[in-house]
């Protein structure tokens, strides 16, 4: 199995959807258009129908839905030069991300300042909304899928003078912890908040057994790919989305 697989799986694992069908070979995901993550066909295993009918019964399936069929890709989506033809039949590139990844030590980090819960409580869903636009426009959908989350995510927040001022959660699927969410007020950000909060969901991840973390970042956000570099993350891959009509 390649890495990119593996961990496109422990994504699919790690963040759900609230309607999944399987097309030979494909993973198509539904949820009310919130995140294209659970909105998106997953290309990530062989399959054995024409693939001319495959994107058309997937294209029929999102239309269904009110939604602009979308594709999640990577270098080792399938089939291979499947990107190539989406791009002659008019599907168009848009918001290229990287996956980063690093080893979990066996040193661990501070978690003072931090709210520490095992579900998202409603302190910390009315400042994830206030620091995410795209959560707080659908609602309804962020907390049915945060609500999905695999047993045990734990969701902080970041208090400073008794303020809260970021948050974040993390997701432990087998020996691997996915980083999500991490956010910080505006007016609290350049004070090395953001890589506090990175740091404790790490350490959360290390108390729960996890070898491995990872995070995906939009590729035009240098700051952010700038401080996770720094924290020791490396790009292990990129993907990027085709969107049709």
């Amino acid at each position: 199995m390649s890495r990119i697989r593996r961990l496109e799986e422990i994504s699919l694992n790690s963040w759900p959807a609230g309607y999944t069908k399987f097309l030979d070979g494909w993973v198509l995901r539904y949820a009310g258009g919130y995140t294209n993550r659970s909105n998106s066909v997953y290309p990530i295993y062989d399959g054995f129908e024409p693939l001319e009918q495959k994107i058309k019964e997937a294209s029929r399936f999102y239309k269904s839905k009110g939604l602009r069929t979308m594709f999640k890709l990577t270098a080792d989506s399938k089939p291979a030069g499947l990107n190539s033809v989406l791009k002659e039949m008019g599907f168009e590139e848009r918001d290229r991300a990287l996956v980063m990844t690093r080893a979990i030590g066996s040193e661990p980090h501070d978690l003072s300042d931090a709210d520490v819960a095992s579900r998202p409580e409603e302190e910390w869903l009315e400042l994830f909304f206030s620091l995410n636009s795209r959560a707080r426009e659908n609602q309804a959908w962020a907390r049915k899928l945060l609500s999905m989350l695999l047993p045990g995510s734990p969701f902080i927040i970041l208090r400073k003078r008794e303020i809260a001022v970021g948050c974040g959660f993390a997701v432990i699927e087998s020996n691997h912890v996915g980083l999500f969410g991490i956010a910080v007020r505006e007016s609290e950000r350049r004070k090395g908040y953001g890589r506090e909060i990175t740091e404790k969901l790490l350490e959360l991840g290390r108390q729960r057994g996890a070898e491995t973390a990872y995070l995906q970042v939009d590729k035009p956000n240098e700051s952010a790919i700038s401080l996770y570099s720094k924290i020791g993350f490396r790009e292990e891959y990129q993907y990027w989305y085709r969107v049709g009509e």
